[in-house]
């Protein structure tokens, strides 16, 4: 109980450290974004002071969700969990302090509600209730929400948020592309990789492999195991970190299309099937599932995370990313910056 006390007030502070940075560069990135457009300085300064509150407190109130639902899920089915959610609230309650309600012009500590809402939360999270903090926190924040919508017109923030949600139902998400990319390059990378290792350095895998070449047919079936086995290795962990990822996609899908013809098709596949049931025994092939997410990493690229992406920045050749795909945070929180001059 001693540590929980001594290390949940760390774990807070941790999570508002976290807020202060984010908050530090969001405003960084916003500054710059504004400045390249026309507009003078005193008008810049009044749209980042009109939207800045309602930034921040939706940024809070998603990590406040966030606090809720893993603190939640700590005291129903491993209570250790819940001690994650303790950097969430930290990271929460820092833009929490910084924002208002639209009617009030005072500081969180000249606010009688913002005292109270503070010892509730700070006595909660001292006393291991980190649930009742994270509960009493998303309350409040959803309040403020909700005062400035009001304030605001709820009708047109209703619309807009049914057109961003029906758009992203519709088209994706693109700020997120980057994680199916990093997942898909690395669960390959690694499987190839593995695979590679076993089939060079354990017996049995060797011996398989050297039977499955003799088995198909192919000349110099024992040259063939060893560059099949040495490009799924390689390949494989450098396909994990993204390095000549280009490449070696296209030697692993060369390699699986290889598989495919000489050894699934004639030996997995039953003959005599119609034309349906061929395709769905191809379908279920994972060589063929391989071959696809390949192409695409071929035609995408590795992503931004990758030794490729790194290369290309140093050598300014990176591309520029469409406007669509580089929206601000303040966009992804649902608030639009305009600077365009309104028409007379």
């Amino acid at each position: 109980m001693i540590h929980l006390i001594l290390l949940g007030p760390l774990a807070v502070v941790g999570g508002g450290l976290l807020g202060a940075a984010h908050e530090r560069f969001r405003r960084k990135r916003l500054v710059e974004k504004m400045a390249s457009k026309p507009a003078d300085a005193t008008e810049q300064e009044g749209l980042l002071a009109a939207k800045d509150d309602l930034v921040e407190l939706r940024y809070s109130e998603r990590a406040a969700h966030v606090a809720l639902a893993v603190s939640a899920a700590g005291a129903l089915f491993y209570p250790p969990l819940g001690f994650l959610s303790l950097p969430f609230l930290g990271y929460s309650a820092f833009n929490w302090m910084r924002a208002h309600y639209p009617s009030e012009s005072e500081q969180w500590y000249k606010s009688p509600l913002a005292v109270v809402i503070t010892t509730g939360m700070t006595a909660a999270v001292l006393t291991g209730f980190w649930t009742l903090a994270a509960l009493i926190l998303t309350l409040d924040l959803s309040l403020r929400r909700w005062d400035w919508e009001l304030e605001e017109g709820w009708h047109q923030r209703f619309v807009q948020r049914v057109r961003t949600w029906t758009r992203r139902a519709l088209q994706g998400e693109p700020r997120w592309e980057w994680f199916p990319i990093l997942l898909s390059r690395v669960s390959l990378g690694l499987f190839f990789a593995i695979s590679g290792w076993n089939k060079l350095f354990t017996a049995s895998h060797w011996n398989g492999l050297l039977g499955a070449m003799k088995a198909t047919g192919l000349p110099f079936p024992k040259f063939l195991s060893y560059f099949l086995a040495s490009v799924e290795f390689y390949g494989g962990s450098l396909l994990t970190i993204g390095f000549l990822s280009t490449f070696w996609a296209i030697a692993l899908a060369f390699a699986m299309i290889v598989a495919i013809v000489t050894v699934e098709i004639p030996t997995v596949i039953p003959p005599g099937l119609g034309p349906l049931d061929w395709l769905d025994w191809f379908l279920y092939l994972p060589q063929v599932m391989y071959v696809i997410l390949f192409l695409w990493l071929i035609i995408r690229g590795p992503g931004p995370h990758s030794v490729d992406a790194l290369i290309a920045r140093k050598l300014g050749l990176d591309k520029e990313e469409g406007a669509d795909v580089r929206e601000t945070e303040d966009q992804e929180a649902g608030v639009t910056i305009d600077m365009e001059p309104e028409p007379a």
